[in-house]
């Protein structure tokens, strides 16, 4: 009866080119994400930014009444404000 050793070299030099393949095929499929913004997409960042100057706006002559202790709130016309916004969320 004879009993051959086992050579381990055989083995790895198997699992080294077989994960070789392995990482080949998977360098080959790598891609590169592109975004692409519409032109309504486009049409809406310029509309944001013009609205956003006349809040800024508004919230410097707020400011300016409120150091001056002219700005006065209206309670009725705030809470219909309020109402309407939560009927708008709810439907």
């Amino acid at each position: 009866m004879s009993i051959d050793r086992i050579n381990r070299s055989t083995y790895i030099n198997t699992y080294k080119s077989n994960s070789a393949k392995v990482a080949d095929k998977v360098e080959k499929n790598k891609s590169v994400d592109t975004i692409e913004i519409s032109e309504l997409g486009k049409s809406l960042k310029d509309y944001s930014f013009s609205e956003s100057i006349t809040n800024a706006k508004k919230v410097a002559e707020i400011k300016s009444k409120i150091d001056s202790g002219t700005y006065n709130v209206d309670a009725r016309l705030t809470a219909k404000s309020l109402l309407n916004a939560m009927k708008e969320s709810n439907s």
